[in-house]
């Protein structure tokens, strides 16, 4: 059984190279700081900061809705209740960029001139040249601030970075509340506990 030429099996590794770096771009990378002098287990209420940073224009635009319905959810889950007179204020910010990933395939080349002796006798080792890979896309990130009411201080971050796609552009009360949700598998903490979550973010 006679192999695939060389040609054809990097073009193949290329397509499965560029499928996984798809893939990868659409997993969320989250990352996430605290403050390790918070006391969380006095934290029983939340609240929304006024104005919240996606209401820059003056007005609640529906991405703070959708935002607010998300981070909502989770932090209800973990027992905590709205307040006016929250412990803990929320604040959000997103942001979309341009981006493009670059890379390179290695592509061979067999030199002609006197290598051309070998032609019809054996097959040379090929040459390689770098052919450029570019992909274009568009990057989103999404901020939630958690702050502690009282003491006007930021407690806890989470960052998520993802690609944003048309599907995203098309629904995006679902993409915040995935994106949210993703974020906040990474917060440990109940009400009024301040002990890890059983079963956080599921």
């Amino acid at each position: 059984m006679s192999r695939p030429p060389l040609q054809k099996l990097l073009k193949v590794i290329v397509l499965v190279s560029a499928l996984l770096l798809n893939a990868c771009v659409n997993t969320p990378l989250i990352r996430v700081n605290t403050d390790k002098h918070a006391d969380f287990s006095g934290y029983h209420s939340y609240g929304f900061v006024d104005p919240l940073g996606t209401d820059k224009a003056g007005y609640t635009t529906l991405l703070t809705k959708y935002l607010k319905q998300a981070v909502s959810r989770e932090l209800e889950q973990r027992g905590y209740v709205f307040s006016s007179n929250p412990d803990l204020l929320v604040n959000f910010y997103t942001r979309i960029e341009n981006r493009t990933f670059i890379s390179s395939t290695p592509t061979p080349v067999f030199y002609g001139g006197y290598y051309d002796y070998r032609h019809g006798i054996y097959d040379p080792f090929p040459r390689y040249i770098y052919r450029p890979y570019s992909y274009s896309y568009q990057e989103g990130t999404v901020n939630v601030d958690l702050v502690d009411a009282q003491q006007k201080q930021m407690v806890w971050e989470g960052i998520a970075v993802n690609e944003v796609t048309s599907k995203d552009l098309d629904n995006p009360q679902e993409a915040f509340s995935k994106v949210i949700s993703a974020i906040f598998t990474s917060y440990p903490y109940t009400a009024g506990s301040g002990k890890p979550a059983t079963g956080s973010g599921q």
